[in-house]
């Protein structure tokens, strides 16, 4: 599995484009004064990193299934390779010859929720980009007069 520009899918990946994504929606202070433009390219901004979150969040869930699947595969070949042994031993064999598959599985789970969550974010950023928009529309509508 790769993205568009050839580079393998991976965990690393995914956080990293997450991260990337989540620098958008940054804080919003008061202090600013905010215009038109800034508006516009803001929403410009946000709006192309949450198209691009659909692509993001969709690699994240395909990882973590694969994920589940190869853990899923390394514990039943466990439970097979650990039959002959004493049944006290065989769930620390399955549970010790799955430790790999496990923690891979556990990080496209941490990656793949990141990942939701920026989607989130980036949607209610938007919502208060637009918000902030309406009130400059006014602002500029009134003169800037109180």
């Amino acid at each position: 599995m790769t993205w568009p520009n050839g580079e393998v899918v991976d965990v690393e990946s995914i956080e990293a484009y997450a991260e990337e994504a989540r620098l958008v929606a940054h804080p919003l202070d008061d202090g600013t004064i905010r215009t038109p433009d800034w508006v516009i390219a803001s929403l410009a901004d946000v709006s192309r990193w949450a198209s691009r979150m659909v692509l993001i969040i969709e690699n994240a869930e395909t990882l973590k299934r694969q994920a589940s699947a190869d853990l899923a595969d390394a514990r039943a070949q466990a439970v097979l390779d650990a039959a002959g042994f004493p049944v006290r031993e065989q769930a620390s064999r399955v549970r010790l010859a799955t430790m790999e598959q496990r923690k891979a599985y556990d990080r496209a789970v941490v990656a793949f929720e990141k990942a939701r969550r920026v989607g989130n974010l980036l949607s209610d950023y938007t919502g208060r980009v637009q918000s902030i928009g309406k009130q400059v529309e006014l602002t500029y509508r009134h003169g800037g007069v109180s």
